[in-house]
């Protein structure tokens, strides 16, 4: 089968009548099929950090493995690499496995040193969940003082609430602030581990101005920046392949949103001394 699907077709590994003089006792496995056979064992099927396959540095095999054999494989990590990010990519790094193939009787049979690109533990940002943010608005009340800017809790609260129903495609009546040559980069910043900076300006506020306040105190704010975050969800939900504007990113699918809802929120909670 490994042979079909490859096209090798090698006499070691279809034709036992062709052995004689030959290094190998019985028809023997493939070299790549050991490898392919030992990452199957090795790799954790579910999605999670490891991100891709980056390649091999070195491969050796040193015997043969035949019809009926039995392998195991032992890893050991070799090294960690740091790694630039690439356009729209989660930050990662590379991991350098030394990788050892061995039979049922312990003796070894191949080694190489596979690479695989791995995502980096997020610490920065503490996750938005449903739960943690009525954690938080519990803890914000009217004398609540910013650690920086002009925004009063409430101003905050329908702050986020806009951008929410933003968020939902409620409101999409504006155009991209960001000039064009600078859109992709400001795009793929999204990706990236670092804070929103301090004193950013919204583009549809007027700089160090407060707009007039929509609502009568902080608590109808509260339940209305929950009802906008919950018609966010709910839009996702039901158009899970779709993507709406935003003012600053551009053009952002159902993940990016999620990327731009954890940046904004821990921001703006962590003026607050929320987190």
């Amino acid at each position: 089968n490994f042979a079909n699907l490859t096209w090798d077709h090698f006499y070691a590994h279809t034709d036992i009548t062709s052995l004689d003089g030959s290094i190998f006792e019985k028809r023997t496995a493939h070299g790549y099929f050991i490898l392919a056979a030992a990452a199957g064992l090795f790799v954790y099927p579910n999605k999670g950090p490891v991100a891709a396959n980056y390649g091999l540095e070195e491969c050796r095999f040193l015997r043969p493995i035949y019809h009926n054999d039995t392998v195991y494989v032992r890893l050991t990590c070799k090294q960690k690499i740091d790694r630039d990010p690439r356009g729209k990519e989660l930050p990662s790094g590379i991991v350098k496995w030394y990788v050892e193939v061995f039979d049922v009787e312990d003796e070894l049979v191949a080694i190489a040193t596979i690479l695989t690109m791995v995502q980096k533990k997020q610490t920065v940002f503490t996750e938005m969940t449903s739960e943690k943010i009525e954690e938080m608005l519990q803890r914000l009340s009217e004398d609540t003082k910013p650690k920086w800017g002009i925004m009063t809790p409430q101003h905050m609260i329908e702050h986020l609430e806009f951008t929410y129903r933003i968020a939902s495609g409620e409101v999409q009546d504006f155009e991209v602030a960001t000039p064009e040559k600078y859109l992709e980069k400001t795009h793929e910043s999204l990706y990236n581990y670092q804070k929103f900076p301090r004193n950013t300006n919204f583009p549809l506020l007027e700089k160090e101005t407060l707009e007039p306040l929509k609502h009568p105190d902080l608590e109808t704010a509260k339940k209305k920046f929950l009802e906008a975050r919950e018609d966010y969800l709910d839009y996702f939900k039901e158009n899970p392949d779709a993507t709406l504007k935003n003012i600053v990113f551009g053009d952002l699918n159902k993940f990016e949103w999620y990327l731009l809802e954890r940046k904004h929120l821990n921001h703006h909670f962590e003026q607050f001394g929320l987190i």
